[in-house]
């Protein structure tokens, strides 16, 4: 009989994590394992599911636990999980005991789901638990516990870049047997769009695709716009897909806007630079933005270049720029812009250098596509993921 894997999933709604995942089980051989899914966010996952023939289970009450930066913050959390999201979860779990009676395997797409995993493990300790680690968690109290406790209950995990299996050995101190992998890609060619996502032929549309947070540093292009601004600039246009609600800013101009519950929008327009922006919201399809892009960018305050809406940038030869030191997929020269620390003015002149030299940004572009064909294959990640899965039940038996 077939290994059968039970898949649970913290999002499945248009999330970076349940993207990854679809794309990994919907590669893999089903000749040599059974999937199942279950999600906690509706959304078009479900048919996407539907379509290849894996089940799914929609699981709204499926408890995880989120660190965060603040340690107040993390305090309330983890008393507001206790007190009510652990107790409304036990209808879900009561069902869950019954799928893990016909699983060979478990595997947890996010971190946040540790809990859940070490209940899991203690009613159930033959049953092997896989933990993909998708993050880098705050450097906190909560998220080390997350880290140590998963590190005690899990039978394997899977990193999707070096950086999160360093940082996952550091903060646990030990680890179960690992594999990184990283997130599978379906490279595509440029599709037709739709009339939303049409700009003038002489802009430079550099996008963004990510929701508002502070760490993600998106504010930051406000002072590309006005040094654009500055150098006489009339080209670059920065698309906005994403829920723009300032949260978190820790102090000036950008705080007042937070507490007014104000958005990057209206951030942008207080600047004066709203003629450089457009901003589109949650959008379904990224990669009809995608399509119409010359630039994706990711002016990151974490440091992390290598994130879903990048690797999905490089994919369908858009160039990135993106910030910090790890250049496995953001390279300067050779696949986009990556700074050591942001600086606005080189950004911009960066911006305005593609606009003029359209040649430049198609050969960055390339670049990208080849180097995302290799490092990221979806069929190779997949098999590999399976392969893994099947070892730890071996051994388990």
């Amino acid at each position: 009989m077939k290994p059968r894997i039970l898949c649970l999933d913290i999002e499945g709604g248009h999330g970076g994590s349940s993207r990854s995942l679809f794309q990994a089980l919907q590669h893999i051989d089903r000749r040599k394992v059974s999937l199942e899914v279950w999600h906690r966010i509706p959304g078009e996952i479900e048919r996407s599911y539907a379509d290849i023939g894996i089940p799914t289970v929609l699981a709204k009450d499926m408890p995880r636990l989120t660190a965060l930066e603040k340690e107040s913050r993390n305090a309330l959390n983890v008393a507001m999980f206790f007190l009510h999201v652990w107790p409304r979860s036990a209808p879900f779990r009561t069902k869950l005991l019954e799928a893990l009676d016909r699983s060979d395997l478990v595997h947890l797409n996010h971190i946040s789901l540790f809990w859940l995993g070490r209940w899991i493990k203690r009613l159930r300790p033959s049953l092997p638990i896989v933990m993909h680690i998708r993050t880098c968690p705050y450097p906190t109290s909560v998220g080390f516990w997350q880290q140590r406790t998963a590190a005690r209950f899990c039978d394997g995990m899977v990193y999707i870049t070096e950086n999160e299996k360093k940082f996952f050995e550091n903060a646990a101190g030990t680890e179960p047997p690992n594999v990184v992998l990283y997130n599978p890609v379906v490279v595509r060619d440029r599709v037709e769009t739709k009339p939303a996502f049409r700009f003038p032929a002489e802009r430079l549309v550099a996008t963004v695709l990510s929701n508002y947070s502070f760490n993600r540093g998106i504010d930051r292009l406000i002072e590309v716009a006005k040094r654009l601004d500055s150098l006489g600039d009339t080209s670059v246009l920065f698309a906005i897909a994403g829920d723009m609600r300032v949260t978190g800013a820790p102090e000036g101009k950008l705080a007042a806007v937070a507490r007014q519950n104000g958005t990057l929008k209206d951030y942008a327009r207080d600047e004066g630079v709203a003629h450089r922006f457009k901003f589109f919201g949650h959008i379904s399809n990224p990669e009809d933005l995608l399509s119409k892009s010359h630039a994706l960018l990711k002016p990151t305050r974490e440091n992390n270049p290598w994130g879903r809406d990048i690797l999905e940038a490089l994919a369908h030869s858009v160039p990135v720029a993106s910030v910090g030191i790890y250049d496995r997929f953001v390279e300067t020269g050779e696949t986009g812009l990556l700074q050591k620390t942001f600086d606005p003015d080189e950004l911009a002149l960066w911006l305005m250098h593609l606009s003029t030299d359209p040649a430049e940004g198609n050969r960055l572009g390339e670049n990208a596509r080849t180097r995302i064909q290799r490092l990221c294959d979806p069929t190779a990640q997949a098999a590999a993921l399976s392969d893994y899965w099947c070892r730890l039940i071996h051994s388990k038996t």
